[in-house]
């Protein structure tokens, strides 16, 4: 028996979504669409709310905006979850979080594990798919918020962050990051799904990137994985990169993006890189005072 809760903010999409769990769920469930059209919660507001009205045990949060492909998926939840070593399932994340702030899925290619299909508009359904070991069920360190199925006894021990993240961006993986020590999670390759929609990168995502860093600062890196200090060093300077650069582009106050210019320069002073992002900084600079005068 499943309790599956949507933070809705379409009520065509929660339909159409709703339509396509009661056909293909195969369990017992029901459906907590948390009304969030005038945006009055945040993601994990809304989540923390519908788990608290939800009746059964296991719980699934999801977005609005994707359809199960597999029939009798929630049969396979229940399964999974009847372990009570796994404390989080998905269909995408990563078995790898390093220090620097970053999206799940760009830190390296080799550490995601992953099976959905991805469609955006005008384009052809993409499936999108990583499971070297070939199972069933792969362990990692994180997930993609897309879809997280838990134990109501888990959810209690482990909240959603409300308090500390207030927009869409990070909630999945700073509630997989406090369970984490405790439980595994996991991704299942048996239960298909497709997203209609893509991450997006913006100003929001870059506050909270920000505040899980700061929030894990401790206990990060960490991963179902070893990595040697030289493989790590490279992807901590990859992600410093990328984010530098975002922090250039988006305009951010000066202290952030020239202290994270300084962490880049502690991996090598001689980076043709960090002499490009130093380059880009002085530019953007001079074209904004430009366009003030």
């Amino acid at each position: 028996m499943i309790s599956v809760i949507i933070c809705s903010r379409d009520d065509k999409s929660l339909q159409l979504v709703s339509r396509n769990v009661k056909s293909t769920v195969g369990v017992p469930y029901e459906i907590i669409g948390v009304d969030n059209r005038k945006g009055e919660y945040s993601i994990c507001q809304a989540y923390n709310i519908g788990a608290s009205q939800s009746k059964y045990d296991i719980l699934c949060f999801m977005h609005e905006d994707i359809c199960f492909h597999t029939q009798e998926w929630g049969s396979i939840v229940e399964d999974i979850l009847s372990d009570q070593t796994v404390g989080v399932l998905g269909v995408a994340g990563s078995e790898y979080q390093i220090k620097a702030p970053s999206s799940w899925w760009s830190i390296g290619a080799q550490f995601n594990r992953i099976q959905i299909l991805q469609k955006l508009p005008g384009k052809d359904s993409e499936l999108l798919s990583a499971n070297p070991k070939e199972t069933g069920l792969a362990d990692v360190a994180v997930l993609d918020g897309l879809w997280l199925c838990s134990r109501k006894d888990v959810w209690l021990q482990h909240k959603f962050d409300e308090k500390t993240f207030k927009d869409f961006h990070f909630y999945d993986v700073d509630f997989c990051a406090s369970i984490f020590p405790h439980y595994r999670i996991c991704v299942t390759f048996d239960i298909l799904i497709e997203h209609f929609s893509n991450g997006t990168i913006n100003k929001p995502w870059l506050i909270n990137a920000l505040k899980y860093q700061a929030k894990y600062k401790s206990a990060l890196p960490f991963g179902v994985v070893s990595v040697d200090k030289e493989q790590n060093a490279l992807l901590e300077k990859n992600a410093t990169h990328d984010f530098v650069k975002r922090l250039i582009d988006m305009g951010a106050p000066h202290s952030l993006i020239l202290s994270n210019i300084v962490k880049l320069a502690s991996y090598s002073l001689t980076d043709k890189h960090l002499v490009n992002l130093i380059k880009r900084y002085i530019r953007n600079n001079i074209l904004k005072k430009a366009n003030v005068e």
